[in-house]
């Protein structure tokens, strides 16, 4: 009788003993399989998983004097049991990540989601069942199959209705006439330029998604100017283009920040460069585009980041050694895996509403905790701001530094299923991922302290010829002090001394930012207010004449900003801000 009792007691830890042994071998395999460890740890890690569940498995086999050392061990074997097995999903998604990263070097990632009103009782898959989907085979027909698979594998019972375009698909949404769509987020940006569903990223939520993969048509090589990222200084450029859905698309490039960093120093540079910064195009070999015309950045983004990349390098003298490419999808979906990110707001930096989605609220002064749309509308945001164009690039360096602290923070282990998920697909790179984990396996083995600086290029506001728009725009002429600034702090951390050594007196300076031109007095616009055809969320498209110099505030459907009696709204919006400014 004692015997069965004795043996009943010992009974977990036999169970999970066997399972415990097996898991800390599969674990050791993945850990030197993801060879981020230093060889130094790599071993002792190794040989302590193993060793532990090993002695484990042993005590829990043979018989224990002791009733306290028998608690004991059933205690550490169930810990480590579920430790070892939490270890191996860890590191397996790790692994699959950098796979994904690889991936993108020939493939196309394409997130197709499910999509029901914002208001819309529908949460899951399951609360599908019964209603209709929408869909539009003449345009998707890669990305539904993946979506018709999960309802099937849900048992969901719906009816499907088929749309000619995209456009007729969101109509019937928003109409009431189906229950939810099946899209390809790249269609996104062509939905967004219709008037009704200038919001659709807001005013729908997504209740399902899956990310696939397309072949690319021209496969990204790795740099070629590839340094060792351990012990030699490096230039990333980090670029954002104005779509959502798929990274295979070439768009403008909305954002432009250079991250310049010294590993064996510490010191990362963080420096934005305007996207309407009026330069000399360069291209790369073999890219069509308007090599040696004058253009805005932003532009260059239409023939590829390679393009990017080398205007920039001509336009500032530096060079560039690694390139990242994300969209407003890759943020969003990275932001919402991550819960959220934490960003602090400066006195005088309130804003009630977001200039690019109004929808969203906006941001109080202090601590905000902003979800994905409100991250990418923070991020874009600059029509709220005397300081214009620098605050918006203020608030792209503010979004990144939240998004660094969130993932080297503990909390990240309570989202790092779904953060691994998007990060996979969030971005491009001609990195290699071996040099990542290198530079991984120097954070583990160095741990050094970084240090974070920034530097924003400043110029004034004027309205010049773009050669791929064959007709004048609203450009920003670079500021030759500030770029000569930046050059040096570049140059600065390259060497491994500190940015800050670099003074740059216009940083100060709130007049030092990107200037606008001349308000007419009786309009409120700017003297050489010229429409932007280039820009689908140029608010002058929707007037009949937005050449027109006669164009009164009641026409726009916007508040105006001049007017004192409008409830204070002149506090929240940049009274230089030109109806036909790109956003």
């Amino acid at each position: 009788m004692k015997k069965k009792r004795r043996l009943r007691k010992g009974l977990l830890a036999k169970l999970c003993s066997p399972l415990l042994v097996i898991f800390s071998l599969l674990l050791a395999f993945q850990i030197y399989k993801l060879n981020i460890l230093p060889v130094k740890y790599l071993i002792p890690v190794v040989l302590v998983v193993v060793l532990l569940a090993l002695i484990l498995f042993l005590l829990s086999m043979f018989k224990t004097g002791r009733r306290g050392v028998r608690i004991l061990v059933t205690i550490l074997t169930v810990i480590l049991t579920i430790v070892y097995g939490a270890g191996n999903y860890y590191i397996y998604k790790t692994d699959e990540m950098f796979a994904k990263i690889d991936d993108l070097t020939d493939k196309i990632a394409n997130t197709e989601t499910i999509r029901v009103m914002e208001g819309s009782p529908v949460s899951s898959l399951s609360d599908l069942n019964g209603k209709t989907i929408g869909l539009c085979t003449a345009q998707d027909a890669e990305g539904i199959p993946y979506m018709e698979k999960a309802l099937e594998k849900d048992n969901v019972q719906y009816t499907k209705q088929d749309f000619a375009s995209v456009i007729d698909l969101t109509a019937a949404l928003y109409n009431g006439e189906i229950d939810a769509m099946i899209i390809n987020d790249g269609f996104l940006g062509i939905i967004h330029d219709v008037e009704d569903f200038t919001f659709v990223t807001t005013s729908t939520k997504v209740i399902y998604s899956e990310v696939y993969y397309t072949p690319r048509p021209n496969v990204i090589q790795d740099s070629q100017d590839q340094v060792n990222v351990t012990k030699e200084p490096f230039t990333v450029l980090i670029s954002g283009n104005d779509t959502y859905g798929s990274l295979g698309e070439n768009s403008r490039s909305d954002v432009n920040m250079l991250v310049t960093v010294n590993p064996k120093s510490g010191e990362v540079l963080m420096t934005s460069i305007p996207r309407d910064y009026y330069v000399e195009v360069d291209c790369p070999e073999g890219v069509a585009c308007a090599q040696g015309e004058m253009d805005k950045l932003t532009h260059t983004g239409l023939h590829g980041i390679e393009t990017t990349e080398a205007t920039i390098e001509k336009a500032l003298g530096i060079n560039i050694n690694y390139t990242v490419r994300v969209n407003f999808s890759s943020l969003v979906n990275l932001v919402d895996a991550l819960g959220g990110i934490d960003v602090v707001v400066d006195k005088g930096l309130a804003v009630k509403t977001f200039y690019a989605n109004e929808t969203l609220e906006g941001v109080s002064e202090g601590k905000n905790h902003l979800e994905g749309e409100r991250a990418l509308a923070f991020a874009r945001e600059r029509h709220a701001y005397v300081d214009g164009d620098n605050q918006r690039v203020r608030n792209q360096q503010i979004v990144l530094r939240a998004i660094i602290d969130k993932i080297t923070s503990p909390s990240i282990l309570l989202n790092y299923g779904n953060f691994v998920d998007a990060i996979g697909g969030a971005f491009e790179t001609d990195m290699p991922s071996s040099q990542m984990k290198d530079l991984i396996r120097y954070q583990l083995t160095v741990n050094p302290h970084w240090k974070f600086e920034s530097c924003s290029l400043r110029g004034e506001g004027s309205t010049e010829y773009c050669a791929e728009l064959g007709t004048a725009a609203y450009v920003a002429i670079p500021d030759e002090e500030s770029v000569r600034i930046a050059r040096e702090k570049i140059e600065a951390v390259l060497n491994g001394k500190s940015a800050e050594s670099i003074q740059d007196p216009g940083a100060s300076d709130p007049a030092g930012t990107i200037e606008q031109p001349e308000q007419d007095e009786e309009t409120g616009l700017q003297d050489d207010t010229v429409y932007d055809p280039d820009d689908p969320y140029d608010s002058s498209a929707q007037y009949e004449d937005p050449y027109s110099p006669d164009l009164q505030e009641s026409d726009s459907g916007y508040t105006d900003p001049y007017d004192p009696n409008d409830a204070g709204e002149s506090q929240y919006y940049n009274p230089n801000w030109t109806l036909d400014d790109e956003q």
